[in-house]
Formats: structure tokens, C-alpha cells, sequence
């Protein structure tokens, strides 16, 4: 019993301690709906961070292309200073392939394999100049790119194409060879074409002296295009780009959403090459429609000079299809279109003929994909829009971008 004025001490410490150890045992864990409730919030907030980070990978590759592609178009100037020219798309040693005299290059070598000396490749452009009785898919020239050389140079890290065997050293870097879609591949000779403006673009095959040398020939020089050719100006022709490599298959039946138009070209496309907008029949979204016959040459072997490794087009806008009419050989494409492709979004990087790098929205003005194309050495405007314009390097359409 508890007398006025005092407190019993003893029971209201029971009664404190009790209340203490209660409070204690409700607050030492999660219940299990608090449990899912963080792992839903980690979720969403991963969910949100994985976008950014991969965004930001691209961006930093994006980045490594367009450096190594500035290094390249800047390759190309230094070549102009040794021999008052860009290089050719495709040169070195010719003969007839016919000819009794044997093996040489073909006349295919390409612009890439004629710069080595100027990204600090000295060694292994020695050994190019040795192998003028080679073709360019020999072993030489395989063993230069997978022994002697960073074949990083010519790779954009976004495209992740592996070499499928020995022969497919996969370059990504191509060249431009203007607004044009026929005789891409046709080389001009002094004694049966005898054209100064070669072609329209910043690159097209080099010149020989005859058509039928009885022993290996050299380009007449300078091989390539000089800079008073430009008369649209070098700030405003296109010289570099970059496109997504092949598996180097060829007579691949597409089925429907499988193959992308990145990496592959639309094979035996009758007509494209003088109405483009053909060429786009052939889309399925972002892949080749169902039934097309596809090839994956763009993009391999680092030697070849031919089109359809080492060139694009300025026809359709960037990361459209491309399209051959060829049905005879699934390398050598005489007629194509053919534009620049990336894994990056949006677009592709490219190099103007005075050593700047743009990046090129897929969506730029392409003028009118149903026009025909001009003559490999026609004069005037382009009808392809702004795109076509950075493809002639003398149309007389200057542009901004």
C-alpha cells in the first residue's frame, strides 16, 4: 500500500523497463513488406541508372571513332604533301588480269594501305610497296593487318563484328566516292578514257597509262584527286565515313527481322542504280524484308580498294539500306548504292575533305531518292539535297551544315 505523498519506486521501474524492452523487440527488423518495398526502389532506381550508363559508353565510343577518323583524314592530308594528291581509293601495281606477266595488285590496293606510312606505320607500308606482285587478299597483306599493324586505326569500337576468317580483316572507315552509282569500280586508263575529273567524288579508282601492260604498271600521279578539283571547296565535299561491317557471307537468304541494313547489302537489285528510291523496297524497319538475297562484304578486307570494302555514297541519307544490282560476284560491284552506317544513334560520323569531323543525322535532307544519279563524271548540282551536295566535290551546290 502506498502512503500519501511517496511514490512506490520499485513498481514503476518494472513498469519502465517492461515498456523498454517492448519498444526494443517491435523495432529490430524489416517486416517483410518494408523487404519488397526496397527491393522495388533498387529496381526502378537501377532501371533508371542502366540507360544513362550505357548511354555514356556510346557517347565515349562515339568519341574514339571520330578521333581515329580525324587521324585518318588528317593521314590523308600528309599523303597529299608527299604526292599533290588524296589517295586513291584504289591503286598500286596493274596488269591486266589476263595477262601473261602474272599477279599483281589489281590496281585495288587500298587508300588505306596507302597512308600506313603516315599513321606511324612505316614498317608495314615498307611491306606493302614489296608486294606489288600480290593480290591484295594474299597472305601478305592478311599477315600485315593481323601481325604488323594496330588494326584498331580502322575499327569504330560501337560495331561489334568480329573477323569471320583469315581474309576478313574488318576495316569500318570507308571513302567517298561521290553522288554517283555506276561504274564505281571501273578504272580509267590514259590510252581508252582519258578523263581529268575522274570522278565526282573525293575518291574513285586511279589512273594507269594503258589498259593492257604486258608488265606491272603504277598509278599515273598524282593517283588521287588534287586539291584544285574542290572547287565546292574542302570545308564542303565529304572525304571520310564510317559503315557497319559485314559477316562476309554472301547469297544470305534474309528472313524477317533478322539481318540489318547496317551491315548488309541488298544483292541482285535490278534498277537501283538508276532509281535509288528501289533500294528502300527492300527495308523492313531496321532490318532486310523477308525473302531479300543479302551479302556482308561492306567492311572487309583492309586491303581491297573496291567499292563495296572500301567506298560510300552520298545517295541515300546515312543508316539506309544498301543495294546492288550485281548478281554475277558478291565483291565486285560495279553499280551500288551504298551510304555510311554506324551503330550509333542516330547517325554517322564523317570527315570533310579539309580535316573537320561531323557528326550526320540520319534524317538530313537527301533530296529526291527516285532521281537518277549523275554520270561518274557529270557536272552540275546534285539531286540528292544537302547530302548529295557533300558528296561532289565540283557540283557548284555549296552547303552548310
Amino acid at each position: 500500500m502506498v502512503r500519501a505523498g511517496r511514490v512506490n519506486l520499485s513498481s514503476c521501474k518494472t513498469s519502465w523497463e517492461g515498456a523498454m524492452s517492448f519498444k526494443f523487440v517491435r523495432r529490430g527488423g524489416f517486416t517483410l513488406i518494408e523487404l519488397l518495398v526496397v527491393i522495388a526502389i533498387i529496381g526502378v532506381l537501377v532501371g533508371l541508372l542502366l540507360p544513362a550508363v550505357q548511354q555514356a559508353r556510346e557517347s565515349a565510343r562515339r568519341t574514339t571513332c571520330s578521333n581515329r577518323l580525324k587521324q585518318l583524314g588528317l593521314a590523308c592530308h600528309n599523303f597529299n604533301d608527299v604526292n599533290r594528291s588524296f589517295p586513291a581509293a584504289a591503286a598500286g601495281s596493274y596488269t591486266k588480269w589476263q595477262s601473261a606477266a602474272g599477279k599483281s595488285n589489281g590496281g585495288r590496293l587500298s587508300w588505306r594501305a596507302q597512308i600506313l606510312a603516315f599513321i606511324e606505320e612505316v614498317t608495314a607500308s615498307d611491306t606493302v610497296a614489296s608486294t606489288r606482285a600480290n593480290y591484295i587478299w594474299d597472305p601478305p597483306f592478311r599477315d600485315i593487318f593481323n601481325n604488323s599493324i594496330d588494326g584498331s586505326q580502322f575499327r569504330c569500337p560501337s560495331d561489334p563484328q568480329a573477323p569471320v576468317n583469315q581474309n576478313h580483316t574488318i576495316a569500318n572507315f570507308v571513302a567517298c566516292f561521290g553522288d554517283h552509282a555506276q561504274n564505281l569500280t571501273d578504272q580509267p586508263f590514259g590510252d581508252y578514257q582519258p578523263w581529268k575529273q575522274k570522278y565526282r567524288g573525293a575518291f574513285g579508282p586511279a589512273m594507269y597509262a594503258v589498259r593492257d601492260p604486258s608488265s606491272l604498271l603504277d598509278p599515273v600521279s598524282p593517283p588521287g584527286a588534287e586539291f584544285r578539283e574542290f572547287t565546292d571547296g574542302l570545308s564542303k565535299t565529304a572525304l571520310l565515313s564510317e559503315v557497319a561491317a559485314g559477316n562476309n557471307a554472301s547469297n544470305i537468304p534474309a528472313t524477317q527481322g533478322t539481318y540489318s541494313i547496317l551491315a548488309y547489302t541488298a544483292f541482285g537489285t535490278a534498277g537501283v542504280q538508276t532509281n535509288p528510291s528501289l533500294c528502300l523496297s527492300y527495308r523492313d524497319g531496321e532490318h532486310y524484308a523477308a525473302g531479300t538475297v543479302l551479302v556482308g562484304q561492306r567492311g572487309g578486307n583492309w586491303a581491297d580498294g573496291y567499292f563495296s570494302k572500301a567506298g560510300f555514297n552520298c545517295i541515300l541519307p546515312p543508316n539506309s539500306p544498301s543495294c546492288t544490282p550485281t548478281t554475277s560476284n558478291a565483291a565486285n560491284w560495279s553499280h551500288a548504292v551504298a551510304p555510311p552506317t554506324s551503330y550509333h544513334p542516330s547517325g554517322v560520323n564523317l570527315v570533310m575533305a579539309d580535316g573537320a569531323v561531323r557528326f550526320i543525322n540520319e534524317n538530313i535532307d537527301a533530296g529526291t531518292a527516285s532521281s537518277a544519279p549523275p554520270a561518274r563524271v557529270g557536272d552540275g548540282a546534285s539531286p540528292y539535297g544537302v547530302w548529295g551536295a557533300l558528296g561532289s566535290k565540283a557540283g557548284g551546290d555549296l552547303v552548310n551544315l
